[in-house]
């Protein structure tokens, strides 16, 4: 896991304040161009110091960085070091030990309960999950209405394979189980810390309470009436590159099942995608002519017996 030491920095330049690399507003690079063509280009994206073409001449890895974001090959799995939280279950919080707050350790270390903020799963080597992905993240606020019968995504990668600026990239995916109004079909704000008299809910952990405080707070309606929903939140992997002998397989990604690209809609991969009828035909059409040669020199080997008779 040893780097390069980089400061962060080294990637994210900033100019009167402005930080290369923030996905929110803007897309993390709108142009993607080398120190070589401009040197003021931000350092944001792996092409700004490895050019489009990074690998040898002739390597087929080059061909593939029209489509598919350097960090896809090159971070395999994150969280190679310490634990990452990947699911957050909030439903579950405010559970006493003798009337006081506890916690839980989990098998890798970190907590696995918590009376202030509920359950919590941790893993390790995790493989990403594949998106397009333009530079840019979209999320809902807490004025749009959700669909509580399914998971609501709170925020999503924005890009298409149409988009020539869109790359097939890396994420975690962490999952939770979140507050929401259950009349107005919103997620909901809820007020966490404050002094032990006060509505928040780390000093009475009274939900409604402190589900109304917040949301008044931020000046948003409450119906009084709550329940929790399946949540995720997407986190682009980009800062746990590994060493080059540790990149994705070929087989990882080009393979009829189970690939890592299994999902990933709008290109058509090799090894993974195909046309039943036209394999059929294909090794018709192989074994047809490997049974043709097989005859002809069959029937060459039969003729020069006969005439040396």
């Amino acid at each position: 896991l040893d780097g390069k030491n980089f400061d962060c920095v080294r990637c994210h330049t900033t100019t009167t304040h402005q930080v290369a690399g923030r996905i929110y507003s803007t897309p993390a690079a709108t142009e993607r161009t080398t120190l070589a063509q401009d040197d003021l280009t931000p350092r944001i994206t792996c092409e700004s110091c490895h050019t489009s073409k990074p690998h040898k001449e002739g390597s087929k890895a080059n061909d593939h960085t029209d489509k598919v974001a350097c960090q896809t090959c090159h971070i395999p799995e994150f969280a190679r070091a310490l634990p990452t939280k990947m699911s957050w279950d909030w439903s579950t919080s405010g559970k006493m030990k003798d009337g006081k707050p506890y916690k839980e350790k989990g098998p890798l270390g970190p907590p696995s309960y918590d009376t202030q903020k509920g359950d919590f799963v941790w893993d390790k080597n995790v493989k990403p999950q594949y998106f397009w992905y333009d530079g840019t993240i979209d999320a809902i606020t807490a004025k749009d209405r959700i669909d509580p019968s399914k998971r609501v995504a709170l925020n999503w990668p924005v890009g298409n394979p149409g988009d020539p600026r869109s790359r097939i990239a890396p994420f975690k995916v962490h999952t939770g189980k979140q507050p929401y109004d259950t009349v107005n079909k919103t997620m909901l704000i809820p007020h966490l810390f404050g002094p032990p008299d006060s509505d928040a809910y780390w000093s009475k952990y009274d939900w409604n309470l402190a589900l109304e405080g917040g949301m008044k707070k931020v000046g948003l309606p409450y119906s009084g009436q709550f329940g929790f929903v399946e949540t995720s939140y997407v986190f682009p992997t980009t800062h746990m590159v590994a060493p080059k002998e540790m990149a994705v397989k070929c087989n990882e990604c080009h393979t009829p099942k189970d690939g890592r690209m299994a999902n990933i809609e709008g290109v058509f991969m090799p090894g993974r995608d195909g046309n039943r009828t036209i394999q059929t035909l294909g090794w018709i059409a192989v074994l047809g002519s490997l049974g043709g040669v097989l005859l002809h020199g069959l029937g060459r080997t039969i003729s020069r017996r006969k005439k040396e008779d």
